[in-house]
């Protein structure tokens, strides 16, 4: 054991909570991590709106379910889930 830990560590040594949260969140796959579907599907959208790897357009959502070109600055912009 190290002799003199950092302030991080002494608290996720005495928070085994926030510890296991911790190392889920920056484990594989990270915080946001989308099941294989979710992505097939927007990799599907993009792909029938003609959005390029590294384009500045997004496959924007609908409420109707379905997807529209739009540009990535106004789509994340608008906040999706963190919308009230």
């Amino acid at each position: 054991m190290a002799a003199n830990l950092g302030k991080t560590a002494q608290h996720y040594r005495k928070n085994p909570k926030s510890r296991a949260k911790h190392n889920k969140d920056n484990g594989t796959g990270g915080k946001y991590k989308h099941s294989n579907a979710y992505k097939r599907t927007h990799a599907d959208a993009r792909a029938s709106l003609k959005i390029r790897k590294g384009s500045t357009q997004d496959a924007s959502k609908q409420p109707d379910g379905s997807y529209k070109r739009e540009s990535r600055k106004t789509n994340r912009g608008r906040g999706g889930a963190r919308r009230a």
